[in-house]
């Protein structure tokens, strides 16, 4: 490992990744009004697209730039142990986070509210077997569908970013890798609106906050293990829940406190942050 910082890389590295990412946000504010009910759709396709964009940076600079290669990126799945354990419980967070959710804001087990925006007048099946049916999904289908998307973020965060940020520590790389991480959403957030804030300064840095959280947790486990491809089925793992189930049941709630994304989400990662970033 190397004794300072690659600051050509880097530089190259979140040039390559913010500029394509703020330049799509921008095309998004600007056409979200003509995008009217295809909103979703399109919004879908362009977020996943837009995942990719560290990834293909880490590559562009790992191969042209400063021809270094990718013999420290992490491209070994590792021991299995860690995949099991992970996803067990990321899906725990999420139900201590929306228990305590639920003690603010009122879930909706009878699904109402999911179907008049589904503009559906009744689910497929009874409303509890549904719930039960999609949570089974985001346990086993889901997360693997979306390591994909998130194998070309975390390609690029924790394959690159974190291990060129070694030289300032361990506790350091993962913190400021994890900032970085949450700062590269803030586009979305100010721009499009992305995490439905009801301010999107406030959001912006709550967002923020989460996001360092997490990518203290995923950071920490994908340098233990040596594997980005762990650190994709994390990340495919959280976006499963998080974009999952309980954004049916829990349709309404303020999203700076509740949720995922809110003050609560901080206050259950933050234990875990900090277990990880201490952890030897």
């Amino acid at each position: 490992m190397r004794n300072e910082i690659d600051k050509k890389g880097l530089a190259w590295f979140l040039a390559l990744a913010f500029i394509p990412t703020i330049a799509v946000s921008l095309i998004l504010r600007d056409v979200g009004t003509d995008l009217a009910d295809k909103t979703m759709a399109y919004y879908s396709v362009a977020l996943a697209t837009v995942m990719f964009f560290p990834g293909i940076s880490a590559f562009i600079v790992r191969k042209f730039i400063t021809k270094e290669g990718f013999k420290d990126a992490g491209l070994r799945i590792g021991p299995k142990k860690p995949y099991l354990q992970v996803a067990v419980f990321i899906p725990l967070l999420f139900i201590v986070i929306y228990a305590i959710t639920g003690l603010f804001y009122s879930p909706d087990f009878t699904l109402e509210t999911f179907m008049a925006q589904a503009g559906i007048e009744e689910t497929p099946m009874e409303p509890t077997l549904f719930i039960a049916v999609l949570f089974f999904s985001t346990l086993i289908v889901t997360p693997l569908i979306n390591s994909i998307p998130a194998f070309g973020e975390e390609f690029g965060w924790r394959g690159y970013l974190l291990p060129k940020l070694m030289p300032l520590g361990r506790e350091k790389a993962l913190v400021f890798s994890g900032i970085i991480w949450g700062i590269w959403h803030m586009p979305f957030v100010f721009l499009i609106g992305f995490g439905g804030y009801p301010d999107r300064l406030a959001g912006g840095l709550v967002f923020v906050a989460v996001i360092t959280l997490l990518g203290i947790y995923i950071g920490a486990l994908t340098l233990k293990n040596d594997s980005v491809v762990l650190a994709s089925f994390m990340h495919g793992v959280f976006n499963a829940q998080a974009y999952g189930i309980w954004t049916i049941v829990y349709p309404d709630y303020n999203r700076l406190i509740g949720g995922i994304g809110g003050l609560i989400g901080i206050i259950v990662l933050l234990p875990v942050a900090v277990y990880y970033l201490r952890e030897k």
